[in-house]
């Protein structure tokens, strides 16, 4: 390792050039329940709603949908014609503190007499969820069901069924949640739905490339090009499909972690204290590995601006969007300037300020940048500079979250920068990147420090 420190009044520069890949602790931990006992109890209406914003514009439906039966489908259009509930990283934390519980004024004080604070809090949690998630899976299978040409891939088809799996499990838990032998038996079932879950990026990866592959052949056989007829509106679809997963996925976690033994300074999954210094370093040496792995190397990164600064947010969020950004630097930093060439270091810069809206996190690097052309194919789920037995190879696996590992290779599936900026979204911050072809390129991440930010839950 090679570090240099320079002290100023605000801010301070470290050069990193890090080997080997801390473990990041799991924050989900699966525990014994049991849920067919707790579903013979009786129910309680959850008084949960106030905590949270519900968006007001309802879908409409042309067609029952298409696989289920009659009475499922009917199911599936009664949850998605119910709005969705948008919440903040702010809501989500003063809910997980007990701050934002109705069992302060309860309709039953039994309740409270029965249970500590710790259990009505997952209490109302879980009652939120058990009718929350419903409405999410079901505006997925909505927009899974109705996007052109993508929707009859076979990988798509398979993602949609899984959806609805899980959307007639939850269903099925008719019993609301009254005690905490029903809220385990709840926890039970939405921890499998999100083990399950896990495949669906890869799964989706998969019939993108099938979708890919299906345009190719069209156009070969007969000179019809329908993948600018549609490049617009599945690209739509993909953006909201994976926010609104980051969405079901950051719910079912949050609550998930609730459930384990406190870590300190954190609430559920989101720390109060996130120090974007000690991610972006985390982040360099599980990036480092990577690229060193490849190329028998690494371009060396230097950290300035405010190394103190903490602030609320969910840790591997960003740790994701970081990486992403330093895989990207260092291939590019490599294979710009050749193997054992004397690399230019990759810079980070934290910046921020009292009275700023955003953290804003600088990442510039000296890789020969991208051209004009190339620049918008960035954040297209349908691009990518991969090899294409590489991303074959992947998307072949049974691999549920590999492109989120340093198990992936270096380029991978092609998601990263618009998944990435789906992260940024997901809380109010964004994304962007400015390239000059045959220099480098700066990526300017922006991330909401207020934490008030709702949800953009899509319609």
């Amino acid at each position: 390792m090679m570090m240099m420190m320079m002290m100023r009044t605000t801010t301070t520069t470290t050069m990193f050039r890090l080997i080997g890949r801390p473990s990041l602790r799991s924050l989900v931990t699966r525990r014994s329940l049991h849920y067919a006992q707790a579903r013979s109890q009786t129910s309680l209406r959850p008084n949960c709603m106030r905590c949270f914003s519900t968006t007001s514009r309802l879908l409409e439906f042309d067609k029952p949908f298409e696989g289920v039966t009659a009475a499922v489908s009917d199911l599936i259009y009664k949850h998605a014609h119910q709005p969705q509930t948008s919440v903040s990283l702010k809501v989500l934390m003063e809910t997980g503190r007990g701050e934002k519980i109705d069992y302060k004024t309860p309709t039953d004080p039994s309740i409270t007499h029965e249970h500590s604070a710790t259990e009505l809090v997952l209490m109302q949690v879980a009652s939120f969820l058990r009718r929350e998630l419903p409405i999410r899976l079901a505006h997925r299978i909505h927009d899974l069901e109705r996007v052109p040409l993508m929707r009859e891939m076979e990988s798509v088809k398979l993602v949609k069924q899984l959806y609805t799996q899980s959307l007639l499990e939850l269903v099925e838990f008719d019993t609301q949640i009254k005690s905490i032998q029903q809220e385990e038996a709840f926890a039970e079932l939405v921890e499998s739905i999100y083990k399950r879950h896990s495949k669906v990026l890869v799964q989706m990866a998969r019939g993108a490339h099938e979708f890919r592959n299906h345009v190719a052949q069209t156009h070969r056989s007969t000179g019809q090009n329908h993948l600018f007829a549609h490049m617009e509106e599945t690209h739509a679809f993909l953006d909201r499909f994976y926010l609104c997963r980051i969405g079901i996925r950051m719910l079912i976690g949050q609550y998930l972690a609730l459930r384990e033994p406190p870590l300190q300074n954190y609430i559920g999954l989101i720390c109060d204290v996130t120090s974007p210094y000690e991610i972006v370093k985390r982040a360099i040496d599980d990036a480092a590995y990577m690229c060193d792995r490849k190329y028998c190397d690494a371009p060396d990164v230097v950290i300035s601006g405010r190394l103190d600064l903490t602030f609320p947010y969910v840790p591997t969020h960003l740790h994701y969007i970081m990486l992403e950004l330093l895989k990207n630097s260092m291939r590019a930093t490599v294979e710009f300037h050749g193997i054992d060439a004397d690399y230019p270091p990759i810079q980070v810069i934290i910046a921020d300020g009292k009275d700023n809206e955003d953290v804003v996190i600088k990442v510039s690097d000296q890789g020969g940048g991208i051209s004009r052309s190339n620049s918008e194919k960035i954040w297209s789920y349908l691009f990518t500079t991969a090899d294409p037995s590489v991303q074959e190879g992947m998307i072949g696996t049974n691999a549920t979250e590999l492109d989120h590992s340093t198990d992936a290779p270096l380029a991978g599936l092609g998601y990263g920068l618009p998944i990435s900026r789906s992260y940024c979204r997901y809380f109010g911050g964004d994304l962007s990147i400015m390239s000059m072809e045959g220099y480098g390129t700066d990526a300017f991440i922006h991330l909401a420090r207020l934490g008030n930010s709702r949800e953009p839950v899509p319609i």
